[in-house]
């Protein structure tokens, strides 16, 4: 045990170590530290989790806390594959660390991607119930992990928090290209169209090179294409064969492996359980489970249509979209450039580091759509995506029918390069500037 100590606690003999591009989300973990609730970090495999630990052991450290105060353990190790049915391999852990270091003051316990450990849940609460001067971080892979099986165990005992690959205001951080490196996030889209201008041209390039990488912090920054999409495919067949399959013991992996090269493609479209089951050659109950677990899987998301009724809302179909443009472009059958789909969806993505309260609307008879309806705190956002500087009637139009229906307190029109305002019957429409948008703080 010894050995995996020294592999997994580098700080305790290098407090010189890297720590990564700088988390927008750390703000907030750190605000948690005050509390003595568990910290509980769920995102997608590959996302940063264990880079966000890095950047929370160097600020306790940096606040005064002894790199042997911190104990550090990944549960993804090989090391722990026979012990993963037997919850007392976190009991020998812990006592061994302690008759190690025989630490003073407060502990702080890392357990990265907990879920491998059976039962682990019963030891976590145990030990916060033992009010033990310890403070508990975990992550975990899985949304359900941290929300059903947390919320069941250890309700009023935790603060979860979502990583996501990353944002763009992180990306920009790591590109040696100042001041696009520089640049923060503002509400007033005014002085960041005037700020972000005179470099747009490479703002865009950044952009676009996006669209084809994804934002997936291990392959943001290489070069070789080739290389970049069979680590991305990598990546999809993991989540598929490592988090889904075994988890839910899935039998007919033929299905769901389909199901998921069937959505990487057509993302960003409407579906219904009917019409996949049909083209899966399955039935609804069997495709609504499947897309249940690449959500809580955090590969693939669905939005509802926005209807104030639950039960219109329910009989809706559903759009789809994927965790990373990257991963899409790696594992697609689609032979088009699809820009305005990777814009879509991207955009989707950073709605969703915000809030869950997204749907879309559509109208059957004129097929008028607006892509994203967002509920932010008291706001309701109407957004849509273009892309181009021709800006379709049609996309005015949607607004024009949108807002006969729904008042929405904002409307935002996301374009290639256009910044403007206009007016229909009376309601503000912002037409927005895809590279201004990126860094606007909605709230």
């Amino acid at each position: 045990m010894k050995e995996i100590f020294l592999k997994h606690n580098y700080h305790w003999y290098n407090e010189d170590f890297d720590t990564g591009i700088e988390r927008n989300i750390l703000d907030k973990i750190v605000k948690a530290l005050a509390v003595p609730h568990i910290i509980a970090i769920s995102g997608a495999r590959r996302s940063g989790k264990s880079y966000l630990f890095r950047q929370l052991i160097k600020y306790l450290l940096n606040s005064g806390v002894h790199p042997e105060n911190i104990l550090q353990i990944n549960f993804e190790d090989p090391f722990f594959i026979s012990a993963r049915e037997d919850v007392s391999v976190l009991d020998t852990i812990y006592s061994e660390y302690l008759s190690l270091k025989n630490p003073d003051e407060k502990i702080y316990l890392f357990f990265d991607e907990i879920q491998n450990i059976k039962n682990w849940q019963l030891w976590i609460r145990h030990s916060y119930d033992q009010k033990k001067n310890i403070k508990i971080f975990i992550t975990g892979s899985n949304s359900e992990l941290l929300s059903t099986e947390l919320g069941t165990h250890l309700t009023g005992r935790i603060l979860a928090f979502e990583n996501f690959p990353f944002s763009y205001s992180e990306f920009f951080k790591g590109i040696s290209d100042e001041p696009i490196s520089n640049f923060h996030t503002a509400a007033d889209s005014k002085t960041l169209f005037q700020n972000i201008y005179p470099y747009k041209e490479k703002m865009m390039h950044y952009i676009e090179l996006s669209f084809k990488k994804g934002l997936f912090p291990e392959v943001l920054y290489l070069k070789n294409d080739e290389l970049i999409k069979d680590i991305l495919s990598q990546y999809f067949q993991n989540v598929l064969f490592r988090d889904i399959i075994p988890r839910f013991s899935i039998r007919n992996t033929r299905v769901i492996e389909q199901l998921g090269y069937y959505l990487s493609t057509n993302f960003t479209s409407m579906y219904s359980y009917r019409k996949l089951a049909n083209t899966m050659n399955t039935n609804e109950n069997t495709i609504k489970e499947y897309l249940s677990f690449f959500e809580k899987a955090y590969l693939f998301f669905s939005i509802d249509y926005f209807e104030y009724s639950l039960k219109k809302q329910f009989k809706r179909n559903k759009k789809i979209f994927i965790i990373d443009n990257g991963i899409r472009r790696a594992t697609s059958f689609a032979f088009s450039e699809d820009i305005g789909k990777y814009a879509e969806n991207m955009i989707y993505l950073q709605l969703r580091r915000a809030t869950d309260k997204i749907y879309y609307w559509y109208e059957d008879k004129t097929f008028k759509e607006i892509d994203f309806v967002v509920k932010l705190e008291n706001k309701l956002l109407a957004i849509n995506v273009t892309y181009t500087d021709e800006i379709n009637p049609r996309e005015l139009e949607s607004f024009a029918a949108f807002l006969k229906v729904v008042d929405s307190d904002r409307n935002i029109l996301i374009t290639k390069n256009t910044f403007e305002f206009r007016k229909i019957n009376g309601k503000l429409i912002e037409l927005i500037p895809f590279w201004v948008f990126i860094f606007l703080e909605l709230l």
